[in-house]
């Protein structure tokens, strides 16, 4: 067999569908007609020989990583790190959240050469309840039903904070080693500073207002900081767009991230409350962002496959792709495949199963072996798609692609079989 420099199809790859066309809406007025491919407004070859694309989102298929119809490669060798520390690719899992800088070479192929993934809060687990988890003080929004759950595990969550704090997690990752580790915004009150409720000592006055990771000792609810980092998007300053999936609330002209990100709109979109979308945006020369498009997500990856609940003292949010197809965007839109909506997009890649993703059998959901991809349904899916078979297990020198769903043509039916499994 002979290598390439970047990592074929059948490659060890990770995916993130943050915005495949079959699982987003657009839910905000273009500037000019969308000329972009797979209908992202980004137009092939545009950042070629500039600073390429910033992306941070979770990983949600196994694959190459497609983001908005693009598919991102990288070597098999490529640096990792996982919450700061260096790490491999075979630590990639579905559903931790990823920060990745894509460049575009000659014939439009976009590459990756660093990958680094960032929990939201790592440490012993306080309370379990029905759909829910308390890890160091923080509430988080996970359906899992696996043994380990208890109170005392530890555990690493990944996944996309709401504006009150909360945490959909995309994956609850159990951990051996007791790491007590959270990222959000540094807050003060007149008791001192925190973190997501979290109270924080040792940490300096100057990072109030700016989103870190920090690492330390807890003890009766106080975490004593022994080391902290920036997560901001200073790694991006030279990129010439961002892609950032978060839920976002509209203050003034602002987009206003549950992560503590924040992009200038002046754009008509308005959000039905908070909002779970993929906001792509080009950096405004000051440090800040200014959004140009923004996506509705319509599926959630990994652990909050199912719709996150509203926030509390709220009545349920109406997401993409709920029964009314209210997407809260723009004030609602019909998402794709749904009654009433356009047709799904036959999209060869994208995954063909109606309710969730398929996972393989590990618990690390690695990525799988090649599948043969699912047949076509005549009548359309009537849900976001999701994926058409568990991707099988990972062969000798890397996995490739798990089995493909099949789409219909037409909105309202039934949808196309689901893939076979990997192959070894």
């Amino acid at each position: 067999m002979i290598m390439r420099r970047h990592v074929s199809r059948r490659a060890l790859l990770a995916g993130l569908w943050l915005a495949g066309t079959s699982a987003l809406a657009w839910g905000q007025t273009r500037k000019g007609d969308d000329q972009g491919i797979g209908g992202t407004g980004i137009r092939g070859g545009q950042d070629q020989g500039m600073g390429g694309t910033g992306i941070v989102g979770v990983i949600q298929r196994f694959g190459s990583i497609f983001v908005n119809g693009e598919r991102v490669s990288y070597a098999p060798d490529v640096p990792v790190t996982i919450d700061g520390e260096t790490s491999s690719v075979k630590a990639l899992k579905i559903g931790q959240l990823a920060r990745v800088l894509a460049r575009r070479d000659a014939g439009g192929t976009l590459s990756t050469g660093r990958i680094d993934i960032v929990s939201e809060v790592t440490g012993a687990i306080e309370a379990v309840r029905p759909g829910e988890l308390t890890v160091l003080g923080q509430t988080v929004i996970s359906p899992g039903q696996e043994s380990w759950r208890k109170v005392g595990s530890h555990v690493a969550v990944f996944g996309l904070r709401r504006s009150d704090g909360v945490i959909v997690a995309s994956l609850v990752d159990p951990r051996t080693v007791p790491t007590s580790r959270i990222t959000g915004v540094v807050v003060r009150d007149r008791t001192g500073l925190s973190i997501g409720g979290l109270r924080i000592t040792g940490v300096d006055q100057a990072l109030v207002g700016q989103r870190v990771q920090a690492e330390g000792r807890v003890a009766q609810g106080v975490m004593q900081v022994a080391r902290i980092r920036p997560d901001d998007l200073k790694e991006f300053a030279r990129a010439s767009r961002l892609l950032v999936e978060g839920y976002v609330q509209r203050v003034g002209n602002d987009l206003r991230f549950g992560s503590g990100y924040v992009a200038r709109d002046n754009s008509r979109f308005q959000p039905a409350g908070e909002a779970r979308v993929v906001v792509n945006a080009v950096p405004d020369g000051a440090g800040g962002l200014r959004a140009e498009t923004v996506q509705a997500v319509t599926r959630f990856p990994g652990e909050s496959v199912q719709r996150p609940q509203a926030p509390r003292g709220q009545g349920p949010t109406q997401e993409p792709g709920s029964p009314r197809g209210r997407s809260g965007v723009n004030g609602g839109t019909t998402a794709p495949g749904t009654p009433g909506g356009p047709a799904a997009p036959n999209n060869p890649v994208a995954p063909g199963h109606r309710d969730m993703p398929g996972f393989g059998r590990d618990s690390g959901m690695s990525p799988g072996g090649m599948g043969s991809p699912g047949g076509f349904g005549s009548g359309g899916v009537s849900n976001p798609p999701g994926f058409g078979g568990a991707p099988g297990g990972p062969p000798s020198g890397g996995g490739g692609f798990g089995g493909q769903g099949g789409f219909g043509g037409g909105g309202g039916g039934g949808g196309g079989g689901g893939g076979g499994g990997g192959r070894r």
